[in-house]
């Protein structure tokens, strides 16, 4: 790894919530992990990396706010995945 590498990644965090926690990362305390990604990802690859779908059975919210799938992330950013839930 070159000095220059940190200039091509950005860290930011991803918070699964409700069953989706199990997809965290081993170890991982809460339901909040940070990560580093390329510069140029978006939220659907986030969704798609924990084997999540970016649809209607999901609501995924980018700094708490529902998003664009292709919502291009900026450093320090909080992607947040939760199962939506069906009322009546």
């Amino acid at each position: 790894m070159s000095v220059f590498d940190n200039f091509f990644v950005i860290k930011i965090s991803v918070k699964l919530l409700a069953t989706y926690r199990k997809k965290l990362p081993e170890g991982t305390k809460g339901c909040t992990c940070q990560i580093e990604v390329p510069t140029h990802s978006v939220v659907r690859h986030i969704v798609e990396q924990y084997d999540l779908a970016f649809d209607e059975t999901n609501v995924v919210l980018l700094n708490g706010r529902v998003t664009d799938p292709e919502q291009k992330l900026k450093n320090d950013d909080v992607v947040c995945v939760f199962p939506a839930l069906a009322g009546g």
